[in-house]
């Protein structure tokens, strides 16, 4: 019998079920094995994941133990020079860019900065015990959620005679708690308003350009836009005379910028399901069918339930308890604690381990 070997961090208890795969080869299904994860068995996973050179993974360890961290490699967002210069196709109301109306010599040209800088995301956590899959897929979301920051960080809008960032991450929560005119005036645009307003958007190279507004049922509304992109635009997921899709409950500018983001953030998050790769494969691609995948989670989540796997499927529930005991968070004596316990109170019969007292 031909076994998958597992890999390093990863253990087998003994009579263990297997799985048949379609070459007639068996695997140990994940959540039948133990993990004790070091800092050498996670880069042995992190090295079979591929991405983007520009996204490099980091594994690293310090006192409180193993963590994943991405690398984001490019020109400084917030560097002035940079900050300054796009977009270098701002289109105008009747959709032709800047660029075109100067024969390609744009007055706001942006002269891309040549000397790239590296950054680094959020710390993510990995524990000893944590399965393979999910340190893969650790990663995969610690790609995601550093691309939606670079996204957040390209979306500027020009207002009050300076390029801002207004959907950025590092906004003052103080001043904005604070402010008496956060709450959206919520104006209704017509079709000519709004892209006026849209001129004065961009994103990193790219504008918009208004091609249909459409109301629906009464309900909502469909907005089409043009994406006006850079021939050197370092945004793979766009492409020139790319149509962008909205739906809006209101025609207004807060609400159309809003759902412009969330769309961006999603064409974002799709680039990174088509092209992130575990050994060679895109797990979390859609071209993947689900019914495929479904099959597979059919066939091997009940493995243990025979009466030949007795024995194992007691020791396996008991090491996966033991396993839970590790995540269970602590409470103290304070408010915050009291206003825990309190919901948790709120709630009648919750199973699972709750919180313990320190």
């Amino acid at each position: 019998m031909k076994i998958i070997q597992l890999s390093n961090g990863e253990f087998s208890s003994e009579n263990a079920p297997k799985a048949q795969l379609d070459d007639g080869s068996f695997c140990i299904p994940q959540h039948y094995l133990k993990y004790r994860h070091t800092l050498a068995s996670v880069e042995e996973l992190i090295l079979k994941v591929d991405y983007s050179d520009r996204y490099p993974i980091f594994v690293s360890q310090d006192n409180q133990g193993i963590y994943l961290q991405v690398g984001i490699i490019g020109a400084d967002n917030y560097k002035s020079s940079n900050y300054q210069s796009s977009p270098v196709a701002q289109a105008n109301s009747n959709g032709q860019s800047l660029s075109e109306n100067h024969n390609n010599t744009s007055v706001v040209s942006a002269i891309k900065d040549k000397n790239l800088k590296i950054m680094y995301g959020r710390k993510w956590r990995v524990e000893p015990k944590l399965p393979s899959a999910e340190i893969i897929q650790t990663a995969f979301l610690a790609i995601k959620k550093v691309r939606e920051h670079e996204v957040r960080e390209l979306f500027r809008l020009t207002a009050f005679n300076k390029i801002t960032t207004p959907l950025n991450s590092h906004h003052d929560v103080t001043m904005l708690i604070n402010s008496k005119e956060l709450k959206s005036k919520d104006v209704e645009l017509s079709w000519s308003e709004l892209q006026q307003e849209l001129d004065s958007l961009c994103y990193e190279q790219a504008t918009f350009h208004l091609v249909n507004i459409e109301n629906r049922h009464e309900k909502y509304w469909l907005v089409e836009l043009e994406v006006l992109i850079a021939p050197d635009s370092q945004l793979e997921e766009l492409q020139a005379d790319q149509l962008i899709v909205l739906i809006v409950n209101k025609l207004t500018f807060n609400e159309v910028c809003y759902q412009l983001m969330a769309e961006l953030i999603r064409l974002s998050d799709r680039h990174v399901d088509e092209h992130f790769t575990f050994s060679q494969v895109a797990r979390f691609s859609q071209q993947n069918d689900i019914k495929a995948i479904a099959k597979i989670s059919a066939n091997t989540r009940e493995l243990h339930k025979s009466e030949e796997k007795a024995d194992f499927e007691k020791d396996w529930r008991n090491e996966n308890y033991q396993v839970d005991l590790t995540r269970v968070p602590q409470l103290n004596t304070g408010v915050f604690s009291e206003r825990i316990r309190g919901i948790l109170n709120s709630f009648n019969g919750i199973e699972g381990i709750l919180p313990e007292n320190t």
